[in-house]
C-alpha cells in the first residue's frame, strides 16, 4: 500500500511545470546531468532469465519548484523506456534527485512496475554512483524481489551520458551485482 501511495504522489508531483531559476550550490554538482537525454537504440537489457534485447529510453532531469516547507531544492527525474523492435512500453520512473550538504546525492523514484526506490551515493565531476538504501513494492508485482541495486551515471562529453544499472534479485547473483541495463544517451537540444 505504501509503495502504491508513493507512486501516486510522485506521479502527480512530476506533472507540474518546472520553475525556472538557478540550481543551489549543492545541486550545481549535478548540473552536468540537467536536461533531456534520449537513446533510440542505445539501451541493452541483460539478465539470466530474460533474452538480451535493445531498448530506447528518454531521461529528463530538470529543476523542480523548491519545497518551501522543507527548504529543500530537488530536481525532477523521469525515465521512460520502450522496446526498440516492437515499440512496446517497458516502464516509467518518476522521482526527485538532490545533493545533500554532505555531498552525496539522493534519488527517490517510483515506477509503473510497482517499485519505489531510495538511492544514495557520491557525486564527482561527471559521475555519480548510487546504491539502494530502501525499496518498496506493491504486493502483487510479478517481478523477482530486488534485493540490492547500484545505478551509475557517467557523462562522457557534452553530447553523451551513460547509465548502468546493476542489481541482485532473490535468485541472481548470490553476492554482488549483475549488470541489468546499460544505456548511452544523446543530449537533446532545449526546446
Amino acid at each position: 500500500m505504501l509503495a502504491a501511495s508513493i507512486l501516486f504522489l510522485v506521479a502527480i508531483a512530476c506533472t507540474s511545470d518546472v520553475a525556472s531559476g538557478e540550481l543551489n550550490a549543492q545541486n550545481q554538482k549535478l548540473g552536468w546531468m540537467v536536461g533531456k537525454w534520449r537513446s533510440e537504440f542505445g539501451g541493452k537489457i541483460f539478465w539470466p532469465t530474460v533474452p538480451t534485447m535493445t531498448f530506447g529510453e528518454e531521461l529528463v532531469i530538470l529543476e523542480a519548484p523548491q519545497a518551501k516547507s522543507a527548504n529543500i531544492q530537488m530536481m525532477n527525474f523521469s525515465a521512460r523506456a520502450w522496446s526498440h523492435s516492437t515499440k512496446d512500453h517497458f516502464h516509467d520512473e518518476w522521482g526527485f534527485i538532490t545533493v545533500e550538504p554532505t555531498g552525496n546525492a539522493t534519488l527517490m523514484t517510483a515506477g509503473n512496475n510497482g517499485f519505489t526506490t531510495y538511492e544514495v551515493g557520491p557525486v564527482t565531476p561527471n559521475k555519480m554512483v548510487l546504491t539502494l538504501k530502501d525499496i518498496g513494492r506493491i504486493s502483487f508485482s510479478r517481478d523477482l524481489p530486488v534485493e540490492d541495486l547500484r545505478r551509475t551515471f557517467i557523462k562522457h562529453d557534452d553530447t553523451y551520458m551513460e547509465q548502468i544499472l546493476e542489481m541482485r534479485t532473490a535468485t541472481h547473483p548470490k553476492q554482488g551485482y549483475l549488470e541489468h541495463t546499460r544505456v548511452i544517451y544523446t543530449k537533446q537540444k532545449a526546446s
